[in-house]
């Protein structure tokens, strides 16, 4: 009985311990993402010399883009190695990078196929993209065995692969000739970019090359296909939608025919189009407040119905929260996505401007829609989110889900310096997401974010 006893104290110990690892771990992706390189290094350092293999990888990650001392490859190049053995797939992928290039290490592609297959083998989504890059060179195999390494990485949801793949199809070069399918990876790929603009153009610009190779029916047909749900949709996208330009949400805030959304969604385009009822028509920018990302627009034709606003203050922490809006594909077939989640304090103080942080799931096109709270009524305006997905394939860990929320005390102060008129009520009922999604349905609106000259 003494035994397990001690058994106990000890695994109640150990879990301790790692769970206070963990904490000092993510204090130091805090402290990375925010750019205090001297708090990570110092978080990392007693993590590191006790083997942990995620700290050992964003050991390497700074010594290699010098954001702990000057630039140092082959130091990276050891600690990618060290982490890479103990099991860290992103390490086995950097420390491929590496010998890819023969920066820090002597070049050896025998090596790089080696720890890349074993990246792959875990379904590393970049390490089947590097693999078919490999393969494309003739490097480590022949190039013919490109097309099947880059297609596992588009089901992996590399939109690199997506790009890569669908430029082939597109030159008929390895992989047969085939526009059309250029274009659904294309599109695809658009839907999983993320928030890199480099890729993002890259990307536009082979769905462009490839939509002008189609008929406009077969265009629209795969553009519809792409971002239909199981079940589908009444009526092909619109033209801009399958030119995936840049979108995000607003929601209508007056019955006069104001709509509020983020100063990033609308400040810089020729014409911002909004969907509303199936129907798209002009939203003329009236205001813009940068510091606070907002911007308030104006329709011709007011919307049936306005979203209420919260009475009274912020919501308080880790109370239930909703944010609405239109991320990726539910821009095009226009099916409003509603996520739930809390809100919740941040252990660093900040986030790019401040804002208030939540765990509901915030993706690119959520951008400017309305944070509700559990009554549906507005309590904020989404922002911007947490690159969960890259934090999980650049360093090992997935830290928590977390996107960013202008205030609704900053959010107020915005329309009231403009004398926007805006409802609001106490928020006395708590819905789930099926009542907040139906409580603001027709309130929310998918924006499109047309460029200069079209």
């Amino acid at each position: 009985m003494r035994h397990a006893v001690v058994a106990c104290v000890l695994a109640v110990a150990a879990f301790g311990a790692a769970q206070a690892a963990q904490a000092d771990f993510d204090a130091a992706l805090r402290a990375f993402a925010r750019g205090d390189d001297a708090a990570a290094a110092r978080e990392l350092a007693p993590l590191a010399a006790a083997g942990s293999p995620a700290a050992l990888h964003l050991q390497g990650v700074m010594r290699e883009a010098g954001r702990d001392g000057p630039r140092d490859a082959q130091a990276a190049a050891r600690l990618y190695r060290k982490a890479a053995d103990a099991g860290n797939v992103p390490a086995m992928t950097d420390l491929a990078r590496l010998y890819l290039r023969g920066d820090g290490v002597a070049r050896n592609d025998e090596l790089a196929g080696r720890y890349l297959q074993r990246a792959a083998d875990k379904g590393s989504a970049r390490a089947l993209f590097l693999l078919g890059a490999m393969r494309l060179e003739n490097r480590g195999g022949p190039a013919a065995d490109a097309p099947g390494y880059l297609r596992r990485a588009v089901r992996a949801g590399s939109p690199q692969a997506a790009l890569a793949l669908g430029e082939l199809h597109l030159a008929g070069r390895v992989a047969a000739r085939d526009p059309a399918m250029a274009y659904r990876l294309a599109l695809r790929g658009q839907a999983q970019a993320g928030d890199d603009p480099a890729l993002a153009a890259r990307l536009a610009a082979l769905a462009e090359a490839a939509r002008k190779e189609l008929d406009p029916t077969v265009a629209l047909s795969i553009a519809g296909t792409a971002a239909r749900p199981k079940g589908g949709t009444k009526g092909p996208p619109s033209e801009e939608a399958t030119k995936r330009l840049a979108t995000g949400t607003g929601f209508v805030v007056s019955r006069l025919g104001h709509v509020l959304t983020n100063a990033h969604v609308a400040a810089d385009c020729g014409r911002v189009v909004a969907v509303v009822a199936g129907k798209r028509m002009a939203a003329r920018v009236t205001r813009i407040d940068r510091k606070n990302d907002l911007a308030l627009l104006e329709l011709a034709v007011a919307p049936p119905r306005a979203l209420v606003f919260r009475e009274g203050g912020e919501v308080p922490e880790g109370a239930a929260v909703f944010a609405a809006g239109y991320p990726g594909e539910a821009a095009v077939n226009g099916r409003m996505r509603v996520t739930a989640g809390r809100t919740r304090s941040l252990a660093d103080g900040a986030g790019p401007r401040g804002e208030q942080a939540i765990t509901a799931q915030v993706l690119p096109g959520n951008s400017g829609g309305p944070l509700l709270d559990a009554a549906g009524h507005v309590a904020g305006v989404v922002t911007a989110r947490r690159d969960t997905a890259g934090a999980r394939e650049r360093l090992g860990e997935t830290p928590a889900e977390m996107g960013f929320v202008v205030p609704l005390a900053a959010v107020k102060a915005f329309l009231a310096r403009g004398q926007t008129p805006i409802s609001a009520s106490p928020s006395d009922r708590a819905l789930d997401a099926d009542g907040v999604s139906a409580a603001v349905s027709g309130a929310v609106l998918p924006l499109w974010c047309l460029p200069k000259g079209r």
